[in-house]
């Protein structure tokens, strides 16, 4: 018999870029701000329902752009509960393969702002490989940068967010809506970047956090569940030092593991997705592509 040394971690994807996809943009440069509703969560099986964007410069919204879209399948109650749309709202509005082009025009050659972007961004990149569309836009995640400019918050929900400023929002989870909330909050943050001293995109993630809220950003992390087992005595160094490491410097409730210190510790061991609550079942869960 041969003892396995492993454990079951809490691992912690590290937070998000504030800008991916830079391509050394003045930060003066044009946003078009933008929020979907959808039929569910997966960009591979769900579809998109509203569109709605606001093309933003010097402080200002210089055009706007919103339509329903038929999803040509049926949104579930639960959905329409959010987001005030049902099949009735929809059954005459456009399909994608109509609207996808008109949404490119508009985008131009914009820099697309979004709260959680990836999951707005993850359903333009699905539609536009089915329908055969370039798309290699710059995008920028006001979520992940509310998490570094506002450390002391509790909760990063758009509506949350807005509060916390200051900001009346009317109406939540309706397309445009949500657009004209998020250049409100994006207004306030740029202005922030600006004092900092930010000159270009890529000067965002310099700027937008101190080495205090650095420390502190792991707090904020979801965790997934991962079993992590030792191959050789390599990997149960390595392992030892995870533990280390996640109860001395990364425990916040419970001992996080982050990724990237994982990556740079990999050697030695052998990583498993763990139960449902595991990266992996959840993506399997959500159907996401990738």
């Amino acid at each position: 018999m041969k003892v396995i040394y492993g454990v079951e971690a809490y691992l912690a994807p590290d937070k998000n870029p504030v800008v991916t996809n830079p391509k050394k943009q003045d930060i003066d440069t044009t946003y078009c701000v933008l929020d979907l509703e959808t039929t569910g969560f997966s960009a591979v099986t769900e579809k998109i329902t509203e569109v709605g964007i606001m093309k933003y410069k010097d402080g200002e919204v210089i055009d706007e752009f919103s339509t329903f879209v038929n999803p040509e399948k049926h949104i579930p109650e639960r959905v329409s509960n959010v987001t005030n749309i049902t099949d009735d709202m929809v059954i005459d509005a456009p399909k994608i393969e109509e609207v996808f082009p008109k949404i490119l025009e508009f985008l131009g050659d914009s820099v697309i702002v979004a709260h959680n972007a990836n999951f707005d961004v993850g359903f333009l990149k699905q539609n536009a490989k089915v329908l055969g569309y370039k798309f290699d836009y710059t995008y920028l995640d006001t979520l992940s940068l509310a998490q570094d400019l506002f450390p002391d918050y509790k909760k990063y929900k758009l509506g949350k967010i807005a509060e916390n400023l200051g900001i009346k929002v009317e109406v939540a989870h309706r397309a445009l809506d949500d657009v004209d909330t998020t250049v409100k909050v994006f207004r306030v943050m740029l202005d922030m970047l600006k004092k900092r001293g930010a000159k270009k995109l890529e000067d965002i993630e310099k700027v937008s956090t101190t080495e205090e809220t650095q420390k502190e950003a792991y707090k904020k992390l979801k965790t997934y569940h991962a079993i992590i087992l030792a191959k050789n005595y390599v990997g149960l160094r390595n392992l030892y030092k995870l533990v280390s490491y996640s109860h001395l410097d990364y425990f916040y409730r419970k001992p996080r593991i982050l990724k990237s210190l994982l990556e740079k510790y990999r050697e030695g061991l052998i990583i498993g997705s763990a139960c449902e609550a595991g990266e992996l079942y959840q993506a399997i869960e959500l159907r996401k592509n990738r």
